[in-house]
């Protein structure tokens, strides 16, 4: 999928830049048109925005040459960001509640 703009909220959704649901997180796999996948990867450079907690101030992180999430916690360059993608569940991984992916 190919996207100027993605933000992971809450309630375990993805969404596209008009606030469209790109995707829907449903027990532990991402449906992206009608097809579930485990793990997702993200080229860059790319920027990450993290809203740890609803009404907080975002932190924003990188530029990163790629993101990808291993058991639902984020991965840039390589290096494990210990933040649980929303929808996910992680005991090793802080729960966050929303992600977005800036180009």
């Amino acid at each position: 999928m190919l996207a100027t703009f993605v933000r992971f909220c809450a309630d375990g959704r993805l969404r596209g830049p008009d606030n469209y649901v790109v995707a829907q997180c449903e027990e532990g796999l991402w449906q992206v048109s009608g097809r579930p996948h485990r793990e997702l990867d993200c080229e860059g450079p790319v920027r990450v925005r993290i809203v740890s907690r609803d009404g907080e101030s975002a932190i924003q992180h990188g530029p990163f040459k790629q993101l990808h999430t291993v058991g639902g916690v984020l991965h840039a360059d390589d290096c494990c960001m210990h933040v649980c993608m929303p929808g996910r569940v992680s005991e090793s991984a802080t729960k966050c509640h929303e992600i977005s992916f800036i180009p």
